[in-house]
């Protein structure tokens, strides 16, 4: 009796195994040197039918695996399913880096990151591999992305790094900044200021309003809509950080219907594309980069275009100061004719002008040798049209901030790159604008004659009033203007970030570290005296609270700035804040005034709320 018990049960569990929807399957990886694994789910006519699929990865979150994701609670045999029902193949990837670490992906705080093998380097690795083993869609249109937690994180990261090679996204309950890089050179990334990378993707974003993180990811939605993004799509649900309840798949569902139907109408690409990039050389839209960036911080390509690109550094965003000593080769797309000799202008920083002649390659590529001070880079020649982008801006009295309490005026100097001919002594309609409610502008709209070149545009003074109060937490706090060219059916955009030096109260209670140590560890360098000198690096504190200086006074070098970060505890160690130290100038006068607008955060346990804290502050120099 028990012998012919025992035939059945056997037959209900092979029965059972091969009613499961996914493949628990591995390959070997070069970038991480071993066996990497995943989990399939084909649709259930895959075997039936001869076409081609579009796919869509899952990335899990912190301590999760390809099979499994304790704080998600999905039904892995359930999303089989949504594989059927939408006609897509389902990659559940392995965000390991090690058996013995939980936390994947190798970002976090400074020292979570631990590895040398990056995780940029394994997605593309894993998409070839998908590619050559399955019968897929492998261009962008019908790629996109899922992810949650640490890997909802990932997805907008990853995305934004390849957006040649991913469509669409959900980013679910994702945590919103993280350092990324290599142990002895990593990058604070944050979200909130990395849309540009996005530009061309489809993004839908998902908060929970019981989440640990949902104030901060309040803040990245509240920066998409200072960007001005048309492609982000905001979802906020019941319930605390994870994607569905335990049986239910709805949730997931509504992220794979989001991507499907990007997949069936794709995002318009933009006319031109910008980029942030935090390792010194990489590629995109058919660029290559190489640099001898040795240090944290960006490469941005900027309104790039076959009439030409900005170039710049930044240590940090939004509005780090650029990288020294960086220099930067860079191998255009083929977009140009072989052996066609074009017209190159260079447009640095300084107002310096490099004017050559390039000729593109049997490959229809140009190359170039810039740094990253800063530049803009025109190209002229058949078969390149004209582009308008900003070149630089000034406000009146040279100062660097809008202030609430005065009339600003701010002019603008736009650089026409590529063919001038059609603009040459032309008329063009110039508007400004600003979706900010607290911002009314002045003369905005202009009606503008170019010079006989048709090279420069330059603006009448546009007024700005500014009534804005600064956020309360780390939503963006700077001005984002839209600038528009338009002219005979032309249009041209582009954008213009301008910090803004509140009216808000004095600190009354400030400390000086310029090498004391105001808490302990010395940030400032001087002569330990508690006050300011000339030369002297200096941190400043709010009763004992680390402060975030802006300014814009012409003995403070600003090129010299430095932000040392720090994490103040919550449930989870998410939120970062920083200070900064800066450099008085060696020429400084004794008995000169500094004024600071600064801010200081303290932080919520749970939920983990960021609550800026915002003052001037006045020191003299001794």
């Amino acid at each position: 009796m028990l012998r012919f018990l025992f035939i059945p049960l056997l037959v209900l569990a092979s029965f059972a195994s091969r009613a499961l929807p996914y493949q628990d399957l591995t390959h070997f990886s070069d970038v991480f040197g071993k066996e990497k694994t995943y989990r399939l789910y084909l649709p259930a006519d895959y075997d039936r039918l001869a076409g081609a699929y579009p796919v869509i990865y899952f990335f899990h979150g912190w301590g999760g695996r390809h099979f499994k994701d304790e704080s998600a609670k999905l039904d892995y045999v359930r999303l089989g399913e949504l594989a059927d029902k939408y006609g897509v193949i389902l990659v559940m990837w392995d965000g390991s880096m090690d058996e013995s670490e939980p936390r994947p992906y190798n970002i976090g705080e400074r020292e979570d990151v631990k590895f040398q093998v990056q995780m940029k380097d394994y997605f593309p690795e894993l998409v070839d591999h998908i590619d050559a083993t399955y019968r897929t869609h492998s261009d962008r249109i019908h790629r996109g992305i899922i992810g949650f937690s640490m890997g909802g994180f990932m997805a907008s990261y990853l995305a934004g790094k390849y957006p040649d090679k991913v469509s669409a996204i959900t980013e679910m309950v994702g945590s919103p900044e993280f350092f990324v890089g290599h142990p002895e050179n990593h990058t604070f990334y944050p979200i909130r200021y990395t849309f540009d990378n996005l530009k061309d993707v489809a993004v839908r974003f998902h908060n929970m309003d019981n989440c640990p993180l949902f104030y901060l990811n309040t803040e990245v939605k509240n920066a998409a809509g200072w960007e001005g993004l048309t492609n982000f799509e905001y979802w906020l649900g019941d319930g605390n950080h994870g994607v569905d309840e335990p049986g239910e798949i709805a949730v997931f569902e509504t992220a794979v219907r989001f991507i499907c139907e990007k997949f069936q109408n794709p995002t318009p690409l933009n006319k031109t594309w910008s980029h942030y990039d935090l390792y010194p050389d990489f590629n995109l839209w058919g660029y290559s980069v190489e640099s001898d960036k040795s240090e944290p911080g960006f490469l941005f390509l900027r309104n790039v275009s076959p009439t030409g690109f900005g170039l710049y550094s930044q240590k940090w965003l939004p509005d780090g100061p650029a990288i020294k000593n960086c220099n930067v080769k860079i191998t255009t797309a083929p977009v140009y004719k072989r052996g066609q000799v074009y017209d190159v202008a260079v447009y640095q920083q300084n107002g310096e002008v490099v004017n050559l002649k390039q000729t593109a390659g049997n490959d229809g590529r140009l190359r170039f040798e810039l740094n990253g001070d800063g530049c803009e880079v025109s190209i002229a020649g058949k078969p390149v049209t004209a582009n308008f982008v900003l070149l630089n801006h000034r406000l009146k009295g040279e100062k660097r901030f809008i202030r609430p309490s005065e009339e600003n005026e701010l002019t603008l100097t736009l650089l026409n790159r590529g063919d001038r001919r059609k603009y040459a002594g032309k008329t063009v309609r110039l508007s400004v604008s600003c979706a900010d409610p607290d911002v009314s502008l002045f003369n905005s709209h202009q009606t503008i004659k170019l010079d006989e070149k048709g090279e420069f545009l330059q603006s009448r003074p546009v007024g700005i009033h500014c009534r804005k109060t600064p956020p309360a937490d780390a939503s963006p706090a700077w001005l984002k203007l839209n600038v528009e060219v338009c002219y005979d059916g032309d249009l041209f955009t582009d954008n213009l970030t301008i910090p803004v030096f509140y009216d808000v109260p004095v600190f009354k209670h400030i400390q000086i570290d310029d090498g004391d140590g105001v808490r302990g560890t010395a940030f400032g360098v001087g002569n330990g005296d508690g006050q300011a000198n000339a030369s002297e690096r200096i941190m400043l504190y709010e009763n004992y609270q680390r402060l975030r200086l802006y300014t814009d006074d012409p003995y403070v070098e600003s090129s010299e700035e430095e932000l040392f970060d720090y994490m103040i505890p919550a449930v989870w160690p998410d939120g970062f804040s920083f200070g900064s130290v800066v450099k008085i100038a060696d020429n400084c006068p004794v008995g000169h005034t500094i004024e600071f607008l600064a801010c200081y955060e303290s932080k919520t346990f749970m939920p983990i709320r960021r609550e800026v804290h915002w003052g001037r502050v006045r020191i003299t120099v001794k």
